[in-house]
């Protein structure tokens, strides 16, 4: 069994590596890129559209709302990835402050049990103090790595 200590730096480290190991495409130049891309996409999938339709001879009318509804269509499927991504970011965002909460919890009230009992002169009270500490490394160890 390894101690608090041992746990939280053993949780730096994860958590170091983690954040070294981010990559271009989650930076905000990454997300520029991407943009871009998307934006020369729709693009050249407009102009297609046009040069297709105005080769078949259609009218310029038509052929500017069928231009149109192409962009629409892939403008509409941007948008709802980007929804999409957003709700699940704040799902795992909350997941997170609630395991922040429940680690809140049982730690404080470990401690205040500890606290309570700072004499440790009889036996129930040093049981009480190391079911406390236990209490703490059970925190620390099972639900710290889960953030």
């Amino acid at each position: 069994m390894s101690s608090p200590a041992q746990d939280v730096r053993d949780l730096d480290n994860n958590s170091h590596s983690q954040t070294t190991a981010k990559s271009f495409w989650s930076t905000a130049a990454g997300a520029v890129l991407v943009a871009l891309i998307c934006c020369v996409l729709i693009f050249i999938v407009s102009s297609a559209a046009d040069l297709i339709m105005l080769r078949e001879h259609e009218t310029a009318r038509f052929t500017i709302e069928l231009s149109d509804a192409v962009s629409a269509v892939a403008i509409g499927l941007l948008s709802f990835q980007l929804v999409r991504l957003q709700q699940e970011r704040r799902e795992r965002l909350r997941k997170r402050l609630e395991i922040i909460a429940d680690m809140n919890h049982h730690v404080r009230n470990a401690l205040q049990v500890i606290s309570l009992t700072s004499s440790g002169q009889t036996n129930e009270e040093i049981a009480a103090i190391r079911e406390s500490v236990n209490r703490i490394q059970w925190a620390l160890r099972e639900l710290l790595p889960k953030i």
